[in-house]
């Protein structure tokens, strides 16, 4: 959910520079391989519209067509790329291919399997679910990212609707196909989709994330009857054929909640793991990390939190305990929800006047703080980061179903992740970075992008943001034993078969999360398999990589370049960003 938006920065690049070490005369096969890319990089964002970058109205296509030629055109890629000799490469260039050969081996494999996935290569078994599909990804884009301010705009705008209901009946067709080689969500996803689905084809369209935003950008001129109309005619009545295909499969759905009980899920599992983490690591040994790094987090909130008082009972029921805290809530109306989303801008305000002590001259962006579409909160999870349309401040959007769930003392880490010098933070640093390829701007992984959000929150403890706040450290540490706890129950579903139930009761055991939002967490992991790892896989391996520089380096160690070789040199696999930190730590 990160785009890239903000015109080239001369300080950052000159920042990547410096960063990358000696500069090497680009080769005969430098020059190959970046036309090889920028040919893939436009191919992509052919195959893959829904990124933003097209203004014309076209919408990904989502029928088992596209994802038969997405997967014969990412093998064409991968011959392409296997007849670059990497030896003539330079070093950033071997990057570049590794990166590139990551990504279409990925697509390769999953688009082979079943369910979905796209250039974020976060695979979900089921094309539609309640955190994934056409309803829930696509009207904020519609509404809020396509230009209405001229006649074409406005054209491709009314060309997205009808896309849009074309999409929904792609995905509804793949709901009944694989339905028919046995992968069906479970019930309690159907239950949830259904819901969401609904509410989104009954709530007045005035309103609702596909005409209220465009109304607001378009202004008086704008024909808000015509988009009602379209919305009626064409969006709600395929809206309806998605719930019917889904209820149609309802009666064949279980409440087993691990992919292992699909047609040959371990294996699926292993590539979603792989896709998400950018790591061999096995389902296995990511259970053990998970378990080790949970028992390391939690002995530290024991101390933090009996320093506050909170001295009975486990380290869980401690932290419930500080959920039912009354000081730190907000009351539950729009006056409640006001002062939050007041709280998490005078925290990003703060942790933006703290970035020079870790940061280069990175431009930082405005960011807006705003309540997520109310249709969707029940199935999503508590804040995600939006990047805006080109020209305009990318959003902090924060789940405000219940205010009781976003006390205070929980706020500033979100800030921090979400925000600065988390996703906001990185998309800045990535649109900055003028040397990197149209290729490796538009790629992403989740071990990197959520890994990076994770090591900002270590970061702003470091950067002092919680001197004068021992209650807001407690969230920052209960937010580290929470993604710890993510990989333990992901595992836990779908590798060693845990059910729903154990794996909610385990989280709010060890984790202290409340019941209602863990179960909300771990119906996403049911999902969206394995993704949960990636957060503190990649946090794990950015802050090792930080380490190993600063042990290799000694006094010539300056955490600001290492940053800089981190952030400026794009979306990358964990293997390379380990390879670059070397790089830059031997001088080469």
């Amino acid at each position: 959910m990160i785009d890239r938006r903000s015109l080239l920065a001369q300080a950052g690049v000159a920042a990547f520079a410096a960063a990358a070490g000696p500069v090497v005369a680009a080769t005969s096969a430098d020059a190959r391989l970046a036309g090889l890319l920028q040919d893939q990089a436009d191919a992509l964002q052919q195959r893959y519209p829904d990124t933003g970058s097209d203004e014309s109205g076209r919408l990904g296509d989502r029928s088992l067509a596209a994802m038969a030629a997405d997967r014969a055109a990412s093998r064409q890629a991968l011959t392409a790329l296997a007849a670059i000799d990497r030896s003539a490469l330079s070093a950033r260039s071997r990057d570049d291919l590794d990166v590139a050969r990551f990504v279409h081996a990925t697509l390769d494999d999953l688009l082979g399997r079943y369910g979905f996935i796209d250039i974020d290569l976060r695979p979900s078994p089921y094309v539609v679910n309640q955190m994934n599909g056409a309803y829930y990804w696509l009207p904020d884009g519609i509404g809020s990212r396509r230009s209405v301010n001229t006649p074409a705009g406005r054209d491709a705008y009314f060309a997205s609707l009808a896309n849009l209901a074309a999409a929904l009946d792609h995905e509804s067709a793949r709901i009944a196909h694989d339905a028919g080689i046995g992968v069906i969500p479970p019930d309690f996803v159907i239950a949830r989709t259904t819901a969401q689905i609904a509410a989104v084809r009954d709530a007045d369209p005035a309103t609702s994330a596909l005409i209220a935003p465009a109304v607001q950008r378009g202004g008086a001129g704008f024909p808000v009857d015509r988009a009602i109309a379209a919305f009626r005619q064409q969006v709600a009545p395929a809206l309806s054929r998605q719930i019917a295909a889904l209820e149609a499969v309802r009666p064949r759905a279980v409440d087993t909640a691990g992919v292992w009980r699909l047609p040959d899920g371990e294996a699926y599992y292993a590539a979603a793991v792989r896709a998400n983490t950018t790591t061999d690591l096995a389902p296995a040994e990511l259970h053990r990390i998970g378990l080790a790094q949970v028992a390391d987090y939690t002995a530290a909130l024991d101390t933090s939190l009996r320093a506050q008082g909170y001295a009975s009972g486990s380290v869980g029921a401690r932290i419930a305990a500080l959920n039912e805290d009354k000081r730190f809530q907000k009351p539950d109306d729009d006056a409640g929800r006001a002062a939050i989303i007041a709280d998490l801008k005078t925290i990003l305000d703060d942790a933006r006047s703290r970035l020079p002590r870790m940061f280069s001259a990175i431009p930082v962006a405005p960011i807006g703080v705003k309540r997520m579409a109310v249709a969707v909160e029940a199935g999503s999870p508590g804040a995600f980061y939006n990047g805006g349309a080109k020209g305009e401040a990318g959003n902090f959007v924060i789940n405000l179903r219940s205010t009781a769930e976003q006390p205070d003392w929980r706020l500033p880490t979100l800030a921090h992740h979400e925000g600065i010098p988390g996703h906001h933070f990185q998309a800045g640093a990535v649109d900055s970075a003028g040397a990197l390829s149209s290729f490796r701007r538009l790629v992403r992984f989740s071990a990197y992008t959520e890994g990076w959000a994770l090591y900002a929150e270590q970061l702003a403890d470091e950067m002092g943001c919680y001197d004068a706040d021992p209650v807001g450290r407690i969230g920052y540490l209960q937010s580290m034993l929470f993604r710890a706890a993510r990989i333990v129950v992901d595992t836990g579903i779908h590798h060693k078969r845990w059910t729903r139930a154990e794996a909610v009761a385990w989280m709010v055991d060890n984790a202290g999360e409340s019941p209602v939002p863990a179960q909300r967490e771990i119906d996403r992991y049911c999902v969206y398999p394995g993704q949960a790892c990636s957060f503190k896989v990649g946090q794990t391996q950015i802050a090792a990589s930080r380490e190993a520089a600063r042990k290799r380096m000694g006094d010539r160690f300056d955490i600001r370049g290492f940053h800089d070789v981190v952030l400026l040199g794009g979306p990358m696999p964990m293997q390379t960003l380990v390879g670059a930190v070397d790089r830059w730590a031997a001088g080469a």
